[in-house]
């Protein structure tokens, strides 16, 4: 059973017992009804051959609590999109897709690009921004959620604890992010933690003037890197993204701006957590957990660069050998956490991960000082409803008519 302590900036909302999962949607059910609540998944066509995609349409059959299912499909040819469309019927209320790949999204891509908006490469950032945006054209949702769809062991659950605390009245939170354990005969999630973590203490070690709340924020998730969480209306069209492997580490950073830390929670989804894992790629910074490493501390840098940071070459030579010995550090706390539990460990491997991060933060610090700016962030949907009147309506109107092919 899990603790109930308390620590950090944020709320730890902790998975206690067993309360029956029938209680939890009856409640949600009941909210719904004033307040819709939609669920973005953001999936590649590749997904729906897997046993994960066919597991987690099952298990949300029976979430009658959402109001819509907007599914963000990449890399889909017309005949692929018929059948993503023909597996999601299903489900127990009105699904969208939006087709990347088809006329539609691409017509309101052009748009967007012929008025000056960065609209980044295809993927999974761009995806889950324009799903966003065409989730925001239903006045009555206010809640707003959103999970991968690689997860191996996925169960209804998840997603009703994730959204609980935001669509429920009496807590008044405004953002809930999901966190839980990945290990099974050993320990996963290594960008969490030989990379986030261990870069965000080093950050704090160095103490930073002007930076310290954010980075109590930011050190308070127990997986920052989860692709799970929920937000209201009001933030959702607030955000801006990066469209990169830095899309968590943006998202954070903008909720910051846009509210308080007292309306955050993290929110404790599983016992254990499973899903595909990446290969470490080292030496590669485009590819792989290393290109992924990459992508996080440079969107980081540009953030606290943002916020009136001075990140100088010595900040950066202090940064790098303080992060080796906070990675070091972490490497034996997780040997030890291994060895309690039986778990495999292979403390080389793990050395081996650390030195390919180091070479990542090396090509982020490299790529910040030669442009600081970087790749812009997806602009917040208050903006391109400024920007270009009537888009949002044409974005429908394009989800709408793809959907009748």
């Amino acid at each position: 059973m899990a603790d109930f302590f308390q620590n950090g900036v944020i709320s730890t909302l902790q998975k206690l017992g067993q309360r029956p999962l029938a209680e939890i949607e009856n409640e949600l059910l009941e909210f719904s009804e004033k307040q819709k609540i939609v669920l973005i998944l953001p999936a590649l066509y590749s997904e729906f051959e897997t046993e994960s995609m066919g597991r987690i349409i099952d298990e949300l059959a029976g979430a009658d609590y959402i109001s819509k299912f907007v599914v963000s499909l990449d890399r889909a040819s017309e005949e692929e999109f018929i059948d993503a469309r023909q597996r999601l019927s299903v489900l127990p209320s009105e699904v969208k897709i939006l087709w990347h790949d088809g006329p539609g999204i691409q017509a309101c891509l052009q748009e967007l690009k012929d008025n000056d908006f960065a609209i980044a490469k295809q993927g999974k950032g761009r995806g889950v921004w324009m799903a966003m945006g065409y989730a925001l054209t239903d006045k009555e949702v206010y809640t707003l959620a959103l999970h991968d769809c690689d997860i191996l062991n996925y169960r209804r659950e998840m997603l009703a604890r994730l959204v609980y605390p935001v669509a429920l009245p009496s807590t008044a939170h405004e953002f809930s992010k999901g966190y839980y354990a990945r290990f099974n005969d050993k320990l996963y999630g290594r960008v969490t933690r030989l990379f986030y973590t261990p870069l965000i203490r080093s950050l704090k070690q160095l103490r930073p003037t002007g930076a310290e709340r954010f980075l109590d924020y930011m050190d308070s998730f127990r997986y920052a890197l989860s692709g799970e969480f929920a937000f209201i209306r009001s933030l959702a069209k607030s955000v801006r993204i990066s469209a990169s492997w830095g899309l968590e580490v943006s998202l954070l950073s903008e909720v910051f701006e846009h509210t308080t830390v007292a309306r955050v929670c993290q929110v404790e989804l599983a016992e254990t957590y499973h899903h595909k894992h990446q290969v470490l790629a080292k030496g590669d910074s485009d590819a792989g957990l290393t290109g992924m490493s990459s992508d996080i501390a440079g969107t980081l840098f540009r953030v606290l660069s943002q916020g009136g940071i001075r990140l100088s070459k010595s900040f950066f030579n202090s940064l790098i050998s303080t992060y080796l010995q906070m990675a070091l550090r972490a490497i034996e706390q997780y040997h030890a956490l291994a060895q309690l539990n039986g778990l495999e460990y292979n403390r080389h491997d793990e050395v081996e991960a650390v030195e390919s991060f180091i070479g990542a933060l090396r090509e982020a610090q490299d790529a910040f000082q030669e442009d600081p700016l970087g790749v812009p962030f997806l602009s917040s949907w208050v903006r391109v409803r400024a920007g270009i009147p009537g888009f949002t309506l044409r974005l429908r109107e394009a989800v709408e008519a793809d959907n009748k092919v």
